[in-house]
């Protein structure tokens, strides 16, 4: 990899790691308001709707990730541009298939709205005609979504992160602030809400679309669909849909199942579990985002030690940041919770399911590299018999799991069966593609885990001195527990390592 070329992924990350912690933390800022000033239940609302909007992904039949990787690859060609007028016609082709989709989704969830309200959630304080109005509009909100999608991901194709994460975060503080004044000064009304929030969807797509359309050259407004551009696509986009398919039921039907079990008001305070837990996982979106790309193009060049490099240094980082903040979420959930949103309630009901399902997620999200690796040589067949025996095994234990043992059973179902596949799958993938890899990177592993574990050990006492009534001290308690961890890491890391023995070893003049 050229010079040019390593600081124009550390630029795009950088940008989109910017773009993604700010969307993040405005989250987390404005969420307890949300519970706070529209209750526990609208609040369950809220995290149905992250749930049914998780589900109706599978819409997307893998067609969004693979316009990434086709854009990418057209780019990793020497004879191609961006301006490959390809590009456009897979959009507009893209853009056709998902019309009656998207219709489709809307239609069905309005008509299955009366249904969910009075069968499916378990609310007691909201009234059923404001639960199936906040249904209604979940499902415009849905449809909005898929084409948002699109559009992002031919943008992230053409690697215009800064542009991206510039117009993310311009929607996450229309969103959140927007939110937050809409409940905190004209209305606590659930409905009022939602329909702010499909204001906002569809002000999110036009945008996306805009700049798609300014950057793909695309046909006439009238052309059609455009088989030839489609068709080499489709084989990809197949086991990509069959993958989401899998992925979506691994991650999600627990949260499904348990919208069913708990009381409106309990799942309400399990959506706040759901948005640390998910939130782990969004921290590799902005690198993710930036690797996909630029691994398909070094294989796209023959450059497969570059890739392989690239590879082992992205999950080092990612576990870098990761294992260190999981860990402090994981041993302190309580306080964390209660230092967060002010509610003890919430805390109390948390400190026995947050641990197992933010631990599950950081291990999920180091398990997602070998799927990276996959995609990059544009193979997913041993990934396709991968996920399928994943979901043998899962769809029975979390069904199982779920029903009769609620939240707390959902939590250590998940966690088993992430670190079940950690121990048995990332081995296969590596022999099979990258044989050289495998062993620094389970050290890496091994260390980074290591030093987190002693970070939290020397830092328990000091956090459970600091972290009492005062939300503000137990907040930088915990803040100072996770940078001593990272510390401990950075610390030990290889280069730092190096350069400490280069400085030991040096002679005197």
């Amino acid at each position: 990899m050229t010079d040019s070329q390593k600081l124009s992924m550390l630029r795009n990350t950088g940008l989109s790691y910017a773009g993604q912690a700010y969307a993040l933390l405005v989250g987390l800022l404005i969420l307890p308001f949300y519970l706070g000033h529209l209750g526990a239940e609208a609040y369950g609302l809220i995290g149905f709707f992250a749930v049914l909007q998780a589900w109706l992904q599978l819409l997307d039949a893998g067609l969004s990730p693979s316009l990434v990787r086709q854009l990418a690859f057209f780019r990793g060609c020497a004879s191609q541009s961006r301006r490959d007028p390809r590009a456009g016609a897979l959009l507009r082709s893209f853009e056709i298939l998902f019309m009656p989709v998207a219709a489709a989704a809307v239609l069905v969830i309005v008509l299955a709205s009366e249904w969910i309200a009075r069968h499916w959630l378990q609310a007691q304080a909201l009234s059923h005609s404001t639960l199936v109005r906040c249904i209604d509009l979940m499902g415009l909100m849905i449809g909005l979504k898929l084409y948002a999608t699109l559009y992002k991901s031919g943008l992230q194709g053409l690697e215009l992160h800064a542009w991206l994460n510039g117009a993310n975060i311009l929607i996450a503080t229309l969103r959140y602030f927007g939110g937050w004044v809409l409940v905190a000064h004209v209305s606590q009304d659930p409905v009022d809400f939602f329909l702010f929030q499909a204001t906002v969807a569809l002000i999110e797509t036009l945008l996306f679309a805009a700049k798609a359309y300014a950057q793909l050259p695309n046909p006439a407004w009238f052309t059609g669909f455009d088989w030839k551009v489609v068709r080499p696509v489709l084989p990809f986009a197949a086991s990509m849909s069959l993958t989401s398919v899998l992925w979506i039921i691994l991650t999600q039907l627990d949260k499904v199942l348990l919208s069913k079990v708990l009381l409106l008001e309990q799942y309400g305070y399990f959506a706040l579990v759901a948005l640390i837990s998910t939130g782990l996982l969004t921290l590799t979106n902005p690198l993710v985002q930036t690797l996909l790309p630029r691994l398909t193009m070094l294989v796209a060049e023959g450059r497969i030690l570059d890739m392989e490099r690239l590879y082992l240094n992205a999950t080092r980082f990612v576990c870098s940041l990761l294992f260190p903040l999981a860990g402090v979420v994981a041993f302190h959930a309580e306080p964390l919770i209660f230092a967060w949103t002010g509610d003890a309630q919430a805390a109390q009901w948390s400190r026995e399911v947050l641990p197992w399902y933010v631990l599950g997620s950081a291990v999920m999200a180091l398990t997602s590299f070998p799927f990276y690796l996959q995609y990059a040589f544009g193979q997913l067949r041993l990934h396709v018999w991968f996920s399928l025996v994943s979901a043998g095994l899962s769809i029975p234990v979390v069904v199982y799991a779920a029903l009769l043992h609620g939240a707390w059973g959902a939590a250590i179902a998940w966690f088993g069966l992430r670190m079940l596949t950690f121990l048995v799958w990332p081995s296969i993938v590596h022999r099979r593609f990258a044989p050289d890899l495998h062993r620094p990177w389970v050290q890496d592993l091994l260390r980074i885990t290591a030093m987190t574990g002693l970070g939290l050990l020397l830092g328990a006492p000091f956090v459970e001195t600091l972290a009492g009534d005062d939300r503000i001290d137990a907040l930088l308690a915990l803040a100072l527990n996770g940078m001593a961890c990272l510390a401990l890491v950075t610390f030990t890391s290889r280069p730092v390592v190096l350069r400490l023995y280069l400085l030991m070893t040096k002679s005197s003049l």
